[in-house]
């Protein structure tokens, strides 16, 4: 069941909500959003926000347990922060940025993963990074096994607070371990970018 701020809806009484109505709702709210952080064009802005709306409702259903009722606030599910389709999005925006400042031969579209890595200790946070990449192929299976896309939700979420961490913790741009971080953020983007695919979400490359 699915709750409104106002409380529930109940169709005798003329409240519910339509989809649509809902849908414009919350990329009017995107559209706020984006155009306080820079200037889009009406078609760059009109794209964006949609895409940011329909991640918000997505993710907001798919990450509460099917058995389980779920409060939907418009204006708290299109934050760019917290536990939000908007923030895993930034979150991949994020990353993509940082591969934009890179240098030329590590860009987004050629980045390599070598074998000459020369690094004698790995920092926490690309531990847990690391750590939480290798686990999306067990999440997949059990989420499928149980009918559950709340487990691939979750995970999303969590990737994505890991990589942030990573982001404020270790400087990767004309790092001594640049080459390495690099390629670390690359695999953050093809797994996040997977998962949040599985969900019917779309990834943007900046936001």
């Amino acid at each position: 069941m699915v709750v409104l701020p106002e409380g529930r809806m109940k169709s005798r009484e003329g409240k519910v909500v339509d989809a649509d109505d809902l849908i414009e709702e919350i990329q009017n709210l995107a559209k706020k959003e984006l155009m306080s952080r820079s200037k889009f064009s009406e078609r760059e802005l009109e794209s964006r926000s949609l895409k940011i709306a329909l991640a918000s409702i997505k993710y907001f259903l798919l990450k509460t347990d099917i058995n389980k009722d779920m409060l939907f606030n418009p204006e708290e599910s299109i934050r760019f922060d917290g536990d939000t389709g908007p923030y895993i999005q930034y979150s991949y925006a994020r990353a993509n940025s940082i591969l934009k400042k890179s240098k030329d031969k590590y860009n987004s579209n050629n980045l390599k993963v070598t074998s000459n890595f020369k690094i004698k200790t790995l920092h926490p946070a690309e531990i847990e990074l690391i750590k939480k990449l290798s686990q999306f192929k067990e999440v997949v299976l059990k989420s499928c096994e149980s009918l559950n896309p709340s487990l691939i939700a979750h995970y999303s979420y969590e990737l994505a607070q890991l990589f942030n961490e990573f982001y404020h913790s270790c400087p990767v741009v004309d790092s001594k371990e640049e080459e390495f971080r690099l390629a670390l953020v690359k695999s953050f983007m093809q797994v996040l970018k997977n998962s949040v695919w599985l969900l019917g979400i779309d990834i943007l490359e900046e936001m």
